[in-house]
């Protein structure tokens, strides 16, 4: 028989094993702190880092339009950006516009940078070249990116194939032999109509990234991913997408082909476009537009903003703004954003899901179902069955909340030490807090 002290001895051994097979912090499965059974077998989860996330969602601007009620007030329409929560616009340029220039300065001081459409396609390389200038001496650090004309295969020009083509060559060669502009990222152009990606053919040795349009025409987000990729990669060879546009209008009752969509559904369909687009591994989408340029003027292209004329938020920028916020994606990015072990029970195969990371450790999950809330033939609001699911942690989680963007950004649940966190979800995402616990 054993002594008392041998026995100690080798509990002692086993214990230190399984704490140098285990450490704390690990993310490997641990013993319950309960004082229950082990946790269940469950798939890892591999995250993404949350700045990262924060990184991919840019939105369209139009500072230039010192004109109109959207952007006369250009002190409001910052304080607009940052609450959002956005680190890019998209906008264009005027070499010799002093307000235009100064207002990109003002965003490029506060964290915010632009990528710019160098020309159109009537004003051709004098005008890109007058662009590049004052990006070159006035802001360099104010600009990350730049395209050539924006949608040239709808302008009405024969002869758009030629130009686009040697547009694009010219921005190309422009940036890159230049030391002061060469780190900008070189986007492709960007085409309206099915047809043209073969027509403009393969610009790919001229382009750090290709460029899209996507637009889901009143359908729920991204739902022509395949057809988005394979016309992107025909100019671009492959190289990752930057989404320019890609939005929702309000404007129901229009005739047009691009279908309206009703507020509500706009703003349960913008933070799902911005998951749906870094899901499928979009650098950046744009979201069009930040604010509706004018009041009570009609038309569906003055129906794109988050926000309306007066700077007055619709439920997308709340919903967006929320989003952003509940799942840190201001915070320090992450290296290695490591994962957890998690478990989706009773889960219906609409169902999408994002794991991030933030600086602290913690993680956010967030949960989504690829259903309609509204039907853009009948031109009404949709309210999918929900659906019952659990979230199973596969380690020791100390402790979880509910966030429900569309709604606010206050925590609307939480548990501590959960076995199963059950959940039911509609059509609106979902984000979940996690804190891991020790083991």
């Amino acid at each position: 028989m054993r002594s008392l002290a041998a026995i100690l001895s080798v509990l002692a051994a086993t214990a230190l094993a399984a704490c140098q097979q285990y450490p704390p912090g690990s993310g490997l499965p641990g013993p319950d702190p309960s004082g229950g059974s082990s946790y269940p077998e469950e798939p890892f989860v591999a995250a993404q880092s949350a700045r990262a996330f924060g990184d991919s969602v840019g939105v369209n601007t139009h500072i230039g339009w010192s004109d109109t009620p959207a952007y006369a007030n250009f002190d409001a329409v910052q304080m607009r950006l940052h609450e959002l929560g956005v680190r890019y616009v998209r906008d264009g340029l005027c070499p010799t516009c002093e307000e235009w220039i100064s207002r990109l300065q003002r965003l490029g001081a506060g964290g915010i940078r632009a990528n710019i459409i160098s020309t159109d396609l009537g004003s051709g390389t004098a005008r890109m070249d007058e662009n590049l200038a004052v990006i070159r001496s006035r802001l360099r650090d104010a600009v990350v990116s730049v395209e050539a004309p924006n949608e040239p295969d709808q302008q009405g020009d024969s002869q758009w194939i030629a130009k686009t083509r040697s547009y694009q060559q010219h921005l190309w060669t422009a940036v890159k032999s230049d030391p002061a502009l060469s780190q900008l990222t070189v986007l492709g152009p960007a085409l309206a109509n099915p047809a043209s990606p073969a027509a403009l053919g393969d610009l790919s040795a001229f382009v750090d990234r290709g460029n899209s349009h996507p637009y889901p025409g009143g359908g729920t987000p991204l739902n022509n991913i395949d057809d988005v990729r394979r016309l992107a990669n025909i100019t671009s060879g492959g190289k990752q997408i930057v989404a320019t546009e890609a939005g929702y209008h309000s404007d129901a009752g229009t005739t047009s082909g691009h279908y309206g969509t009703s507020e509500r559904a706009i703003g349960i369909y913008t933070p799902r476009l911005a998951l749906e687009a870094f899901r499928y591994g979009f650098e950046r989408t744009y979201i069009y537009q930040l604010a509706d340029p004018w009041n009570n003027v009609s038309g569906f292209e003055n129906r794109f903003g988050l926000l309306r004329a007066d700077l007055t938020p619709k439920p997308a920028f709340l919903a967006l703004r929320n989003l952003l916020r509940t799942v840190d994606a201001n915070f320090a990015p992450v290296a290695a954003p490591g994962g957890l072990r998690l478990g989706l029970e009773s889960a219906p195969p609409d169902l999408r899901q994002l794991l991030l990371r933030s600086a602290d450790g913690s993680y956010a999950l967030v949960l989504w179902r690829d259903v309609s809330v509204w039907d853009r033939v009948a031109r009404t609001d949709l309210n999918p069955t929900p659906d019952a699911v659990d979230v199973v942690p596969g380690q020791a989680i100390a402790l979880a909340q509910r966030y429900d963007p569309v709604i606010s950004d206050s925590e609307q649940q939480r548990w501590t030490t959960p076995a199963r966190i059950p959940l039911i979800l509609g059509g609106t995402p979902v984000v979940l807090r996690l804190v891991p616990g020790a083991g």
